[in-house]
């Protein structure tokens, strides 16, 4: 199909308020023939309308438009840029809002690693441990969402930097990607139903026993709970009262891919129980391939 410019694409759409279901099966079809292209117009389209027929149909076109892209994306992602936390995070905040500035998080987060940088040199690990948490909680008020633990924006990074709110996960991902920039061993803890991070011991990185990280956790920091820091033999106990067994704790260090596909979950729940299925059950096929 020939590449169509802004101002066709925003006509195509403005046709979209026809009542002919003739004109709207054949826009249907043109629009979806632009694949990713389309979203951002459709977006805006949508923030704009006043007629609630057209708003309708550009919904059902953005979603399945949106889901193929997003679909597309995470499959790349993990196959050639897994390592890249970040990049994984932005590409779920897009199938939210297609046209958010990242400029906000790169910034954040960025103005973060700086401000941890200048005051955890020459520091314990429990030092920096409490440094994070005063810089990230404290100084950059971020908070865990405890009056809508559910909350859909929770899924999505750019909500949860603009409005500095969200569950464990969505808080303990800002951890990370402080962390990996600055050389701090945290890794992530994939708790049944609670995300905490593990604060990895130095003997994991000269062990050559093979043992698992797992093993060498010196403590767990709780960024949902003020930062709390869990002493292993406390962190064992908590999991034995779920109950969990204990020897299944080696498989909770959580990769990249682990981390994106938890948050696609909690996505995924969030629709589910608001009433939006068809939709979770789309986002659930797509987060069973990665």
């Amino acid at each position: 199909m020939k590449t169509l410019d802004h101002s066709s694409i925003k006509a195509l759409i403005s046709l979209l308020e026809d009542p002919s279901e003739i004109i709207f099966n054949e826009i249907h079809q043109t629009i979806l023939a632009l694949g990713s292209d389309g979203i951002s117009h459709l977006q805006e389209a949508f923030d704009d309308s006043k007629s609630e027929l057209q708003k309708e149909r550009i919904v059902e076109i953005l979603d399945k438009l949106k889901l193929d892209k997003l679909e597309y994306d995470l499959n790349a992602w993990k196959e050639f840029h897994e390592n890249d936390l970040l990049r994984g995070l932005i590409l779920i905040a897009r199938y939210g809002y297609p046209n958010f500035d990242e400029e906000e998080i790169n910034k954040t987060i960025q103005d973060i690693i700086i401000a941890v940088n200048d005051k955890i040199i020459g520091k314990s690990p429990k030092e920096i441990a409490h440094i994070l948490n005063q810089v990230i909680l404290y100084d950059f008020g971020f908070n865990g969402n405890i009056r809508n633990y559910s909350g859909i924006n929770n899924s999505f990074f750019n909500k949860v930097i603009e409005k500095r709110i969200s569950n464990p996960i969505g808080l303990s991902v800002i951890y990370l990607l402080v962390a990996e920039a600055l050389e701090i061993p945290l890794v992530g803890i994939n708790s049944p139903g609670h995300f905490v991070l593990g604060y990895v011991s130095e003997k994991y990185f000269e062990d050559e026993d093979e043992s698992g990280i797992m093993d060498h956790i010196e403590f767990y920091i709780d960024p949902f709970i003020n930062g709390l820091i869990i002493e292993p033999e406390d962190y064992d106990k908590w999991l034995l009262q779920i109950p969990f067994n204990l020897e299944e704790k080696k498989y909770l260090s959580a990769t990249n891919v682990d981390i994106i596909k938890r948050i696609m979950n909690n996505l995924i729940h969030v629709l589910f129980v608001t009433g939006e299925k068809s939709t979770a059950k789309e986002l659930l096929a797509i987060n069973e391939t990665l």
